[in-house]
């Protein structure tokens, strides 16, 4: 047996079983799941649960997906996801690197989205502010936007919440194991 095909099959057993209550909200669960996961994932996580929030709301849309890690600009990225004249950053940790990378792609004439997590918000519309690129770059909590998709996605498709977070989850752990190696990442909720 391969050396990561082991350490995969191993990481299996080892998933991140988060506690889910499908009494409460959208934006509870979204909220429960990334701080179960906290400086857990190098922001592995949420650039796949991003991913298959995308891929899940563009069913008929290529949503690229890379390996976390992989950088922008070694991948000729203009971001960690493209989709028509939207980019999508992704980040855990706000920086002004990425708001450097959103200034360049509004230079480039796309329309720049920087998701980061709710407690980051403030920070990364900080960041935006000193550039004077605070009108021009949405800066939207993770949170928000994973859980108002699960909302409107559920409107249109006549069922549940909960089934559409289950779906969220379901692409999450397959884009992550198309990609990724470490395989303890992988969300189980019950």
């Amino acid at each position: 047996m391969h050396p990561i095909e082991s350490i995969n099959r191993q990481s299996l057993d080892s998933n991140l079983s988060i506690a889910i209550n499908e009494e409460h909200s959208p934006i509870t669960w979204i909220n429960t799941i990334l701080k179960h996961v906290k400086n857990k994932s190098g922001n592995r996580i949420e650039q796949h649960l991003v991913g298959a929030k995308l891929q899940k709301r563009h069913e008929n849309c290529s949503i690229p997906n890379h390996p976390a890690h992989s950088a922008d600009v070694q991948t000729e990225r203009l971001g960690d996801f493209s989709i028509h004249d939207v980019v999508y950053h992704v980040t855990a940790a706000p920086s002004q690197a990425v708001i450097q990378k959103c200034a360049a792609n509004i230079r480039a004439g796309k329309r720049p989205i920087l998701l980061v997590p709710q407690n980051k918000k403030a920070a990364a519309s900080g960041f935006a502010e000193l550039e004077n690129l605070e009108h021009q770059i949405s800066v939207i909590a993770i949170e928000d936007f994973i859980a108002v998709n699960i909302i409107e996605i559920s409107s249109s498709e006549k069922t549940d919440f909960f089934q559409i977070l289950k779906d969220i989850i379901e692409i999450y752990n397959k884009r992550l194991a198309d990609v990724e190696t470490d395989m303890s990442l992988r969300i189980e909720i019950h």
